[in-house]
């Protein structure tokens, strides 16, 4: 069994990273968790922030009213006070991306674009090694599982991908890799060690058809010279379908969820788990 990045290549598997910004609890911790790989991946960072043009083209709309708090009655939205605010927000999110970037110490870039959000964001993220995303976004329609961009981002499968939620930090707790021997899942394997801190614990699902071909794989690669100084725990489950793969990794309560969908699991079944569960999960 052969690793497909070797140990001195760690350091540079992803050597630009993007993130999406809009000040929402799910970008900031976004922007952290980027700004943390950057540095330990010595990565560069970019911020992108989108001007909605949806949000303009439904300002000028005849019929478009706002309701506010402290009147009472709705008023027709007004298209400057519109551009204000989206002005301030872009501020914000560039002053939380210097803020952070230079608690992490690494470089960075900010850009303002105009256009639909998903296909700017998707657009971006072309030119980058890792885009970086929150769960949901803004929208009060996706407090629960991923919001448009998201699952846009997950449709497309360009790039590889990191889903953020507030209240788990990336770097916390073990890191959790599914394996099944595929190349997709070496990927996802090595990527995970290019990731562990020193003292961090790596834990290995492997997913096999019968447990006698999961011991096996579990004895290649615990003497595997890559795994030698890592403290890997081993763990076996069927592969049998997303929702039973979904309620072990609940139970195990780990940090970040690596994982490809170029495994042997179906891809529907590997993007269900990605919507599904609400964890950091790094896709690649």
């Amino acid at each position: 069994m052969k690793l497909l990045i070797p140990p001195e290549e760690h350091t540079i598997l992803f050597r630009h990273i993007t993130v999406a910004l809009d000040c929402s609890p799910h970008s900031l911790a976004s922007l952290t968790a980027a700004a943390e790989l950057a540095r330990k991946m010595h990565a560069d960072l970019t911020g992108i922030f989108v001007e909605d043009i949806n949000l303009f083209r439904m300002a000028e709309l005849p019929c478009s009213h706002e309701i506010r708090m402290y009147t009472p009655e709705p008023e027709k939205i007004d298209t400057l006070q519109l551009e204000r605010s989206v002005k301030i927000q872009a501020k914000k999110a560039e002053s939380s991306l210097q803020r952070v970037a230079g608690e992490c110490n690494v470089e960075y870039s900010f850009r303002v674009c105009r256009g639909v959000v998903t296909g700017e964001v998707i657009a971006a993220a072309l030119e980058a090694d890792l885009l970086v995303l929150g769960r949901s976004g803004r929208s009060p329609s996706c407090r629960k599982g991923l919001g448009s961009t998201a699952r846009k981002a997950l449709a497309e499968g360009k790039k590889p991908l990191l889903f953020m939620r507030p209240g788990i930090p990336a770097k916390a707790g073990p890191i959790l890799v599914l394996y099944d021997g595929s190349e997709g899942s070496n990927l996802a394997l090595s990527t995970a060690l290019a990731l562990m801190e020193k003292e961090q614990i790596l834990h290995i699902l492997i997913l096999a058809e019968s447990y006698e071909k999961s011991l096996g794989i579990e004895r290649e690669l615990s003497q595997n010279r890559v795994l030698a100084d890592t403290v890997a725990e081993y763990h076996h489950l069927p592969p049998k379908n997303g929702k039973t793969l979904e309620r072990y990794i609940r139970m195990a309560a780990s940090g970040m969820l690596v994982l490809s969908d170029s495994m042997n699991l179906p891809r529907e079944s590997v993007h269900e788990l990605v919507r599904e569960l609400d964890y950091p999960v790094l896709l690649v």
